[in-house]
Parts: C-alpha cells; structure tokens; sequence
C-alpha cells in the first residue's frame, strides 16, 4: 500500500492527514451560520431534491446561537470525547460564501480569535468563490489552516440537473483546478454516489479526474431520502429509488481504487443528522455499520485506495 495510507487501513483517513499536517489531534467542530444558498433564494431555480430545511446543518439545535458559543459547545463536546488538541471550526450549513463579505470576514475572524482554533473550514458551492472570497482566503491562509469543501456531487451534468444543483461541472473543474494549484489553500470535493445514471466507469473517471486535478480531500455521500424534499416526493412516486448498502459499497470501492492514495478521504457515507427525517434507506442512519461494510468489503477483496492509479509523479497534499 502506499506510504500515505496507514497500515491498519485500507483507505486514506482524513485523522491521519490531520496529525501529520498539524502533529497533535485536531477535529473539525461544525457550526451553522449561513442561513440560505443560491437556490432557496432565485426565483428561477429549485432547491437541490436531496436537501432539507436544515440544509446539512449538523446541529441545528445550536443555529440560534452565536457563533463564539457554537464553537465552544461542540469544542468543548470535541475535547471530552476525542481529547482534542486543536480545533478547525467548519462551516458546514447551506452556503457560506453567499453573503456579504464584511460579515464572511466578521466569521472567519470570530472563528480565529476562539481558544485552541487551528484554522477554519467553508462549505460552499462552486460557483460562489468570486474573487473577493477567494481574496480573503488566501490572506486568512497566510496565518491559519484555510480549507474549501465544495459540493461538487458529480461531474456529469445529467446528473447534476436531476439532482437541481443550479451549477455545472465546468464550474467545480475551474474551483477544483484553482484550489488544487493553491500553495496554503486545501480543497475537499463533497461527491454524492447513488445518482440515477451512474456507472462504474464514471466513478474511475471521476477518481482520476480529481487526483489530476490536486484535491487535498474527498467526502463521500449516499443520496437518501429525508422527509420534505422533492426527492422524497420522487420516492413516493416510485420515480427513485436509493441503493442498498452493497451496491453503495461496490461504488465507493471503485472510485477508490482509482483514487490517488495520497488524497484523503473524510468521509465514506452519510450519516443522517436527524433519523426521524430518514425515508429511505434505513441503513442511512446507521453511523458506523455502513463505513464498517465498505472496509470489512474491502478486506474481503485485498483491496485499497490507490491499487489500480497508474504511477504518478509526487504532488502536493497539504
């Protein structure tokens, strides 16, 4: 297996980047702040059919708080159960970069000023890195961790439309490229797997196209069906159905096998938040029995991420 890959795994944990990036353990701390994204607010598009009211929020029970107190109640959480020795405060709901930039920069700097901060984290989407943004990150990135996870989902923009994400795959390629050729900015691409059309080959092409492209991580989703959301509505038509467990778990081994070892992983499936809201399937609440298939799967087979890339010339990963 490759160097970069522990060898007590079978893939490229994100704890493993993390510790040698930073030599201590660091966690990300997850607050909701942005209260919207482009689509809940254009009189032309539609929400994505995946997304809740939540819009991934992982506490929204905290959303009405202040940010200085959502960091230090889910740090504080963070410390106890994982003694962690640093924190990166991840903006996770809806889109954080689609709002004004004096309040982005208040963020980003209430974020920095909080105890045992490394850096921050801004979820967003693709096309909403105009330059003032990426301005800022690149002067945050000169004294602190600066990373960009993006919503990418797919790159085939079939697929993108069924999925009403409102941006191309041209626009995650143009964000990926930029954040990949960054010297101090990291760029995680959030790919969601389960989408209607989808193929094995795509996933290799994909695995490739992002390890060509320098991104510093991956995030793994199955497509579920959460209560309230269009793809709810397409469910109770018959017109989708989510993947069972094994099939997900044939498509992640795939597009990691493709994926470049050194490229690390954060997630390998979605856990829903909020199990009341899960329609379908049952095994989307389950937090560790799906990640436990897919490596158990993996061992079964002798097989890692990396194992079919072609031998490439070193690149950079953090």
């Amino acid at each position: 297996m490759s160097p970069r890959i522990p060898e007590d795994s079978r893939y490229h944990p994100l704890s493993a980047h993390y510790r040698r990036r930073f030599g201590c353990r660091v966690y990300k701390v997850s607050v909701s702040v942005a209260q919207t994204c482009p689509n809940r607010t254009s009189p032309v598009m539609s929400v994505c059919v995946f997304c809740d009211e939540w819009g991934s929020a992982a506490y929204p029970e905290h959303a009405r708080r202040s940010l200085a107190e959502q960091i230090r109640i889910n740090g504080d959480h963070m410390r106890r159960r994982f003694k962690a020795d640093k924190l990166l405060v991840y903006f996770q709901a809806y889109t954080n970069t689609f709002t004004r930039q004096r309040e982005l920069e208040a963020m980003v700097e209430t974020a920095l000023a909080q105890p045992d901060v490394a850096g921050i984290i801004l979820g967003t989407r693709p096309d909403c890195l105009p330059p003032r943004v990426w301005r800022l990150l690149d002067a945050v990135s000169r004294d602190a961790y600066v990373s960009v996870e993006l919503g990418v989902q797919t790159l085939d923009d079939a697929q993108l439309r069924f999925l009403s994400r409102g941006h191309d795959a041209a626009s995650s390629l143009r964000a990926l490229e930029r954040l990949g050729a960054h010297e101090r900015i990291e760029g995680c691409a959030h790919l969601m797997f389960g989408i209607p059309g989808e193929t094995p080959q795509q996933l290799r092409e994909t695995a490739r196209t992002l390890s060509a492209l320098g991104v510093n991580g991956v995030k793994l989703h199955n497509l579920h069906v959460l209560r309230g959301t269009p793809l709810a509505d397409m469910h109770a038509a018959g017109e989708f159905t989510p993947v069972t467990l094994d099939a997900y778990a044939d498509k992640v081994i795939t597009f990691l096998e493709h994926l470049d070892p050194a490229v690390p992983v954060h997630r390998l499936n979605a856990v829903a938040s909020r199990w009341d809201e899960v329609v379908a399937p049952a095994w989307a609440c389950k937090k560790m029995e799906p990640t436990m298939a897919i490596i158990q799967r993996m061992a079964e087979r002798d097989t890692w991420q990396g194992r079919l890339v072609s031998p490439r010339p070193a690149r950079r990963v953090g």
